[in-house]
């Protein structure tokens, strides 16, 4: 091989590690279209920003054997026990823990804003 081809296959190899970084994170939001969000003064810009957010930062087991995981609602954040809005994040890292446990843990990185109260 030329020093050009190397070059090239070089390039190309560092191309698709970039593609491969930048669509392997991404999140999801659901959102109700019901209700208040529970207000939180914070220094937010982002899409939280005046929301109280409760962050869960977690591994999960999760295989063949487990069919349905659960992750409770923390009462003592969320008066009210309704959600207004939930985003799910999925990130390199965390695919990449999947794949060298053989899909036995999942890391999850889940934010929940919750309805306010009704009086």
């Amino acid at each position: 091989m030329t020093i050009l081809n190397i070059n090239s296959f070089r390039n190309k190899l560092v191309y698709l590690s970039i593609l491969l970084l930048f669509g392997s994170c991404y999140s999801v939001r659901l959102v109700s279209t019901n209700g208040a969000p529970m207000p939180d003064q914070n220094d937010r810009d982002d899409w939280y920003r005046d929301k109280k957010v409760i962050v869960l930062d977690t591994v999960i087991k999760a295989n063949i054997a487990i069919d349905k995981i659960t992750i409770p609602v923390k009462r003592l954040g969320c008066e009210s026990g309704k959600l207004f809005s939930v985003e799910y994040k999925d990130t390199f890292g965390g695919n990449l823990l999947y794949l060298f446990t053989f899909g036995n843990k999942r890391k999850l990185k889940i934010k929940y804003v919750c309805m306010k109260p009704e009086n």
